[in-house]
């Protein structure tokens, strides 16, 4: 198995090379995608026909024109967008027969980050503006028209309280009086998600959560998607209130859990020009993914291997106003994941509201 995620793993790489040279080759050209004049430019810019480099160049431009009547195409190199992102979490570790479990969440985040984009990619960092919990978040963006590529960082420490416990009683009676702050959990995850539009000639994911272009006509489109996910967990159960760790199912007390699901995602996406310069999105993607994890218990110090099929769901929607020099908009974005082995089910999401604004410079030639 190791070695299939293994071979699957390079392909991927293969594939993301591919887009990333696709995508640099029509930045050096300068190539407007939306405008016919600048194929003429590249085409003056060699004297040699049939030049290998200028076929690729006309290939790639034919098979990424969009349909101007529909989708305008953004006129400048380089925006600078400042962003606001309000984030909550969630972590439920429930024992296989849902006897007992326990939810833990980190405080609700407040960040800010600013994000610069330069044709086809985008870069950004946020920090944490509440100071509680220690936080790593950065992000990297690549957009065509066709395809979109997401890769993320995420690592939090401490900061955690627990929410709801469920199966823990006391004298017969559940336990609703504990102390609720948790210090002993720290959370890492690493992902990249890649989407394949199908009626891009009318349809502008990017509009809506890149702003490199502006959606004039309404259009929606079937998109599909893989998504490489990996997360990991260490769990000190002794940091719990005394009073629900004497009560803990010896399933919950473990120390490690790695986890990494490759899931194949297909939905549809619906923009919705509802007045000149503003643009609603909704999306919806359900995935199937292929898990494998890897649980280390604290009570024997044995490690346990496990690997299964298991159905996960990405919500996104956005509004956003743009006049093709400024723009401003909030987007939001849904995660669930979900585990299940013989011993524990874990089940954790993510969800994310931005609010932004930000304006163009360097104007294309």
């Amino acid at each position: 198995m190791k070695k299939f995620l293994y071979n699957i793993t390079q392909y991927n790489k293969k594939t993301i090379l591919l887009l990333l040279l696709i995508c640099i080759s029509i930045s050096v050209q300068g190539r407007n995608l939306h405008q016919p004049d600048s194929l003429q430019a590249i085409q003056s810019s060699t004297t040699k026909n049939g030049n290998f480099f200028k076929k690729i160049v006309k290939f790639v431009n034919k098979q990424l024109e969009q349909d101007s009547f529909y989708v305008q195409p953004n006129k400048y190199n380089m925006t600078i967008m400042p962003q606001y992102t309000y984030g909550y979490e969630y972590y439920r570790f429930a024992t296989e027969n849902k006897e007992q479990s326990i939810t833990i969440t980190p405080a609700a985040n407040n960040k800010i980050g600013v994000f610069l984009k330069w044709r086809v990619f985008s870069f950004g960092y946020k920090f944490t503006l509440n100071n509680i919990q220690p936080e790593f978040d950065m992000e990297f963006n690549l957009y065509c028209s066709r395809v979109r590529l997401e890769l993320f960082y995420r690592k939090r420490n401490d900061g955690f309280k627990i929410r709801n416990i469920k199966g823990f009683y006391e004298n017969g009676k559940a336990l609703t009086e504990f102390n609720r702050d948790f210090n002993g959990l720290t959370t890492s995850q690493v992902g990249a998600n890649l989407f394949y539009i199908f009626n891009y000639k009318k349809f502008s994911f990017p509009a809506a959560y890149s702003q490199s272009s502006i959606q004039r006509r309404n259009a929606g489109s079937f998109i599909l998607g893989l998504n490489y996910n990996e997360q990991f967990f260490i769990f000190d159960h002794t940091k719990v209130d005394p009073k629900i760790e004497s009560l803990m199912s010896p399933e919950l007390k473990f120390n490690k859990i790695n986890y990494i699901d490759l899931s194949v995602n297909f939905g549809y996406s619906y923009n919705w020009v509802f007045a000149e310069n503003f643009l609603a999105n909704i999306s919806s993607t359900p995935a199937i993914g292929y898990k494998t994890t890897s649980l280390k218990s604290i009570i024997d110090n044995s490690t346990e291997y496990e690997s299964s099929i298991n159905i996960d769901l990405v919500t996104r929607m956005a509004v956003v106003y743009n006049n093709g020099k400024y723009y401003a908009g909030a987007s939001f974005t849904s995660h669930t994941y979900t585990y299940t082995k013989p011993t524990i089910s874990i089940l954790n999401g993510f969800g994310y509201l931005k609010i932004y604004a930000g304006f163009y410079f360097w104007r294309k030639k």
